[in-house]
C-alpha cells in the first residue's frame, strides 16, 4: 500500500508540467494582441505601464507592427522601465517609428544606458531610424558602427554602405576591401560583395572574379556575378555564359546577359541548342532574336514555336510569349491581342500585354508624329483593351505602365471615364493592390500628391481556441519539384500570420500553387490564387514585426504596404536588412536552402503540409 501511495504522490506532484505550444497561453498578453490587432495607439501606451513588466514588454514590441509616429512619447518614456526586457524591446520599436528628434533622445539614452543589452538595442535602433529617415550621409560613422557590430547588425551597416553616392563609397573603396578577409561571416561578406560593382579598381575588379569560383558558396559567386556585370563591358560576357543555366546563379547570368547592348547572336543560339533547361533555352533564344541577323532570328524563333507547341507549364507558355516579342514577325500583334483577351492563364495574358507594349513602344520610338496624341494613339488601344478586360491582373499591370509616363499623357489614356469603368469590377479587399496603383495614377494625372496609404480595416480576427494550439516553431514540408523545403514558423511574434498560414497549409490551398517570382539572389515567391503576383484573399492581415531580422532563409508575406498581406509568401536567398520593420517575417527555412537556390518561375508547390 505504501509503495501504491509513493506512486499516486509521485504522478500527482512529481510529473513534469507541461509547457504551453507557445506565448499566448498567457491570458494577460491577449488585451495587448488585440490592441495590436486593432492598431490601438492609446491602449498599447496604457499597457506601457501595466504592473506585470511581461505585458509592457508585449505592449512595447506591439508597436514596432502598428508603427504610429503618436506612439513616439510613451516608448521613449518606456526606455525608463525598471525592467531591462521592456528597454530593450521599446528601444527596438522605436527604430521603426522614431522622427529625428526621438533618435536624438535615443542616442542620449544610450550614452547613460549601463545594462549592455539595452545599449546595443538602443544603438541598433538608432541606427535603423536614422537609415529610414535619410540621415545617414557620412561614411566613416557607418564604418565605425560597422566595425563595432556584430552579426545582422554588421550586415546592416554594410547594406547601408553599398547605398552611399558613388563618390563617397569610392573613398571608402579601401576600407571595404580590408573588410573581405578568410573570416569574414558569409553574409556580411555576400553584401560587401554586393557594394564592389561600384568601387573601381583593379583590387575589386580582382576579387570579383575571384568570387565567382566554382568552390565559393552560391550567395558569393550570385553577388559576384551582379556586381561584374553591372561593370560593362570590361568584364568578358564567357563568365556570364559559363553560369547560364537552373536555379538562381544560372538567372543572375542570365539576367546580365539581357542587359548587355551587343551579344554574340550566333553563341546565344547554339548554346540555347544544347541547354536542358528549358527556361534557360527560352531566355538564350530569345537574346539570339534581340542581337540576330535575319537567319539567327528565324531559326531561334521556329525553335520558340516548337517549345511552345511541346511544354505544358503556362510559365514557360509565358516566356516563350514575351520572347517571340523582342523580334516580332508579322500578325504577331494581333496574336498577343487575342491572347490577352482570351481565358489563357492569367500569367499567360500578362506576358501578351507585356509583349504588345514592347512592340508598340519600339514603333513609337521609329515614327515622327505631329501631336502627342498621334504618338500615343496605338499605346492608348493597348491600354484600353487591357482595362476592359476588367482582369486585376491586366489593370494592374497597365496602371504601373502608365504611372511612369508624364500627367499629359496619362490624361489622355486614362480617361475619367475609363478610371471608373477600371475601378467598377475590382473588390475592395481582394484587388487591393490595383485600387492602390490606379489611385496613384489617377493622382499624377491631375497634379495631385500621391494618396496617403489607407490600410484597410480590421478584417481577420485571430481564433484564439486555434492560437493557443500552434506550436511555436511549427514545421511545415514544401514539396516542390526540386526537392522538399522544410520551414518552421514564428508563432510568438508573429501570431496571426503564422495561423493563417496554417489554416491554408491545412485547408489544402497551397497544393499546386506555383512559384510566381524570382529575383536572383533575393527572393523566391509564391502562393498567388491567380498565378501572377496580382491576387490575393478577400480578407488581409495586419502587419507584424518581430524582433527577428530578415537572413538567409527567412520566410516573409509578400504585401502592397503596411496591413494588406494574405496568401503570397517568399524565402530570401540572401540577408535583406532593407526588408526589416516593412515585412512580416513569420518563418525561416531549417532544412533545404539548396532547393531554394535551385527554385525558377513556374516550378510548383506539389504538397505543402503540417508536420508532427
Amino acid at each position: 500500500m505504501r509503495n501504491v501511495l509513493f506512486l499516486l504522490l509521485l504522478a500527482a506532484c512529481g510529473a513534469p508540467r507541461q509547457e504551453a505550444p507557445n506565448r499566448w497561453s498567457d491570458k494577460r498578453l491577449w488585451q495587448v494582441l488585440d490592441a495590436q490587432e486593432h492598431r490601438d495607439t492609446g491602449k498599447l501606451c496604457a499597457l506601457l505601464k501595466h504592473a506585470d513588466p511581461v505585458v509592457r514588454e508585449a505592449a512595447a514590441l506591439a508597436f514596432a507592427s502598428v508603427q504610429d509616429s503618436a506612439s513616439t512619447s510613451c516608448l521613449l518614456t518606456a526606455l525608463s522601465d525598471d525592467a531591462v526586457s521592456v528597454r530593450a524591446t521599446a528601444a527596438f520599436a522605436l527604430g521603426f517609428v522614431a522622427d529625428s528628434i526621438a533618435t536624438a533622445h535615443m542616442a542620449e539614452n544610450a550614452m547613460g544606458e549601463r545594462d549592455p543589452t539595452v545599449q546595443r538595442a538602443l544603438l541598433s535602433a538608432s541606427f535603423i531610424a536614422m537609415q529610414r529617415n535619410g540621415m545617414l550621409r557620412e561614411p566613416n560613422a557607418i564604418m565605425h558602427y560597422l566595425d563595432r557590430a556584430t552579426g545582422h547588425e554588421q550586415v546592416r551597416a554594410a547594406d547601408a554602405l553599398r547605398r552611399l553616392p558613388d563618390s563617397m563609397l569610392q573613398a571608402i573603396a579601401p576600407e571595404c576591401l580590408a573588410l573581405l578577409g578568410g573570416d569574414t561571416p558569409l553574409e556580411l561578406e555576400a553584401m560587401l560583395v554586393r557594394g564592389l560593382s561600384r568601387v573601381h579598381s583593379e583590387d575589386a575588379l580582382g576579387l570579383l572574379r575571384f568570387s565567382t569560383d566554382a568552390d565559393k558558396p552560391a550567395v558569393i559567386v550570385a553577388s559576384a556575378l551582379r556586381a561584374l556585370g553591372s561593370l560593362g563591358n570590361t568584364v568578358d560576357d564567357s563568365i556570364f555564359f559559363k553560369w547560364s543555366g537552373t536555379g538562381c546563379i544560372g538567372q543572375v547570368a542570365l539576367e546580365v546577359l539581357r542587359g548587355r547592348e551587343a551579344l554574340d547572336a550566333h553563341a546565344c543560339l547554339s548554346r540555347a541548342l544544347e541547354e536542358e533547361d528549358t527556361l534557360t533555352c527560352i531566355t538564350l533564344l530569345g537574346l539570339a532574336m534581340q542581337h540576330g541577323e535575319h537567319e539567327v532570328v528565324d531559326s531561334a524563333r521556329r525553335t520558340l514555336r516548337a517549345i511552345s507547341v511541346s511544354v505544358s507549364n503556362p510559365y514557360r507558355h509565358a516566356e516563350v510569349t514575351s520572347n517571340l516579342a523582342v523580334a516580332w514577325d508579322p500578325g504577331y500583334h494581333a496574336e498577343l491581342l487575342s491572347v490577352m483577351q482570351s481565358d489563357s492563364p492569367a500569367v499567360v495574358r500578362l506576358a501578351a500585354f507585356q509583349g504588345l507594349i514592347g512592340i508598340t513602344r519600339a514603333i513609337m520610338m521609329r515614327s515622327r508624329y505631329t501631336s502627342v496624341q498621334d504618338q500615343y494613339r496605338e499605346l492608348g488601344k493597348v491600354i484600353h483593351a487591357a482595362l476592359y478586360t476588367k482582369d486585376p491582373g491586366l489593370i494592374c499591370a497597365a496602371a504601373e505602365l502608365l504611372q511612369v509616363e508624364e500627367p499629359e499623357v496619362i490624361g489622355l489614356l486614362l480617361p475619367m471615364e475609363m478610371e471608373q469603368a477600371a475601378l467598377a469590377p475590382l473588390h475592395p479587399i481582394r484587388d487591393l493592390e490595383a485600387r492602390l496603383l490606379l489611385g496613384n495614377v489617377v493622382a499624377k494625372r491631375d497634379g495631385l500628391s500621391p494618396p496617403a496609404h489607407q490600410r484597410p480595416p480590421f478584417n481577420h480576427a485571430i481564433d484564439p481556441v486555434k492560437l493557443r494550439a500552434l506550436k511555436q516553431g511549427q514545421r511545415y514540408r514544401i514539396v516542390t519539384n526540386k526537392g522538399d523545403i522544410i520551414i518552421a514558423t514564428d508563432v510568438n511574434e508573429c501570431p496571426g500570420s503564422s495561423l493563417a498560414f496554417d489554416s491554408l497549409v491545412s485547408a489544402g490551398y497551397y497544393n499546386g500553387k506555383a512559384f510566381h517570382r524570382m529575383v536572383p539572389n533575393f527572393v523566391v515567391q509564391g502562393g498567388c490564387p491567380r498565378g501572377d503576383g496580382y491576387g490575393g484573399m478577400p480578407w488581409t492581415l495586419r502587419t507584424e514585426i518581430g524582433r527577428t531580422p530578415f537572413t538567409a532563409g527567412s520566410v516573409g508575406l509578400a504585401s502592397a504596404g503596411p496591413d494588406t498581406e494574405s496568401c503570397q509568401f517568399f524565402i530570401t536567398h540572401s540577408a535583406a536588412p532593407h526588408l526589416d520593420g516593412r515585412y512580416t517575417r513569420f518563418g525561416e527555412v531549417v532544412s533545404g536552402m539548396d532547393v531554394v537556390w535551385q527554385l525558377q518561375v513556374g516550378d510548383a508547390m506539389m504538397r505543402v503540409e503540417r508536420m508532427p
